[in-house]
């Protein structure tokens, strides 16, 4: 007998997350299994909170609002709470933009955690909705000598990696199944962070408490992406540049550590001197913010209506050229 809690969080988007519930209720569980809705209304606009009340009137769903948006952890983390408080088994985080592929992604999620004792965390295959024969997740590992990710470029080299750095790999949290025995050894969210990459640390934690994450390879989900990355708004660069450094640096292991915090600090400047350089300046502007403020310890939302203070700014001019012949480099390679 399992019970799974899904959790979707609802942030001025009412009627996409009306439609993702939806889409939930005509999954199909194994026998022995029940499944119930959450929906975290995580500070939405009034008229929006009003679209999804109304919207969700009827349906077997729970909603929980909130004053605040407490970003991707702290609102899943409020059904992480309520997960432990009820008993549950299990907790899918989905998010309120993504479309099921099939009936079946839960329950082969579920198979893949019945098959697995110290699965920890597990995720479909991604795919993007406009192009769904495009995957863009099947698989994603640590690099620690690398400070990097090694992305799969396709199931079969997934699968390949997996067998030889399972311990290394981690599942994005856009449909994220969760161990309820894991999160209890291993901890929530990690609230710090808001948003981005918070998915990437905990499945980091649950390694280095013995668990790991896996893919059920069978099972897609999708989801939309942006056409570039510099489609996404200021505060998604402000988010990646601030805790990518939280991330490597408060995760990676020790025999990797060496001179860990300054080649982290080059290649976050090199990231927002790339984002001046390709003709982007207000994200770059935002970058250089979170840098600032992991430097400062600040976290949790990003505050976007400052800048950052004079000594980064020149540490970043000053490493202009350096990056520039780098950039320029890899333009002429291709």
């Amino acid at each position: 007998m399992s019970r799974i809690l899904v959790s979707i969080l609802n942030w001025n988007g009412a009627v996409q997350t009306i439609d993702c519930v939806r889409d939930l209720l005509r999954q199909q569980l194994p026998g022995g299994a029940t499944a119930d809705i959450l929906v975290i209304d995580n500070g939405s606009a009034p008229p929006d909170t009003e679209t999804l009340v109304q919207g969700l009137a009827g349906m077997p769903v729970a909603l929980h609002r909130e004053a605040v948006n407490h970003g991707f952890a702290g609102g899943h983390n409020l059904a992480v709470d309520r997960a432990l408080d009820e008993g549950h088994d299990f907790l899918w985080l989905v998010n309120s933009d993504a479309v099921m592929g099939g009936s079946d992604v839960l329950a082969q999620l579920l198979a893949l955690m019945a098959a697995d004792g110290r699965c920890g965390a597990a995720s479909p295959l991604l795919a993007i909705l406009d192009q769904p024969e495009k995957v863009y997740f099947c698989g994603n590992f640590h690099d620690w000598a690398r400070l990097d990710t090694h992305r799969a470029s396709n199931v079969d080299d997934a699968r390949a990696t997996a067998r030889q750095r399972l311990a290394q790999q981690w599942v994005p949290g856009t449909a994220m199944l969760l161990r309820m025995d894991a999160l209890r050894d291993a901890g929530k969210l990690d609230e710090r962070m808001f948003a981005y990459y918070e998915d990437d640390e905990l499945c980091a934690r649950l390694a280095a408490h013995g668990w790991h994450s896996a893919v059920a390879y069978d099972a897609r989900v999708l989801h939309a992406m942006p056409r570039r990355e510099t489609d996404r708004p200021p505060y998604y660069f402000y988010l990646m540049a601030r805790n990518y450094l939280i991330f490597w640096q408060g995760s990676t292991p020790p025999a990797h550590r060496r001179r860990l915090a300054l080649k982290l600090l080059d290649r976050a400047l090199y990231d927002v001197n790339r984002l001046y350089y390709r003709g982007f300046p207000e994200q770059a502007r935002a970058a250089l913010l979170g840098v600032e403020d992991y430097l400062r310890r600040r976290h949790g939302r990003p505050a976007l209506d400052r800048n950052a203070g004079l000594r980064l700014r020149a540490l970043r001019a000053l490493l202009w050229l350096p990056h520039l012949r780098v950039l320029r480099r890899l333009d002429r390679a291709g």
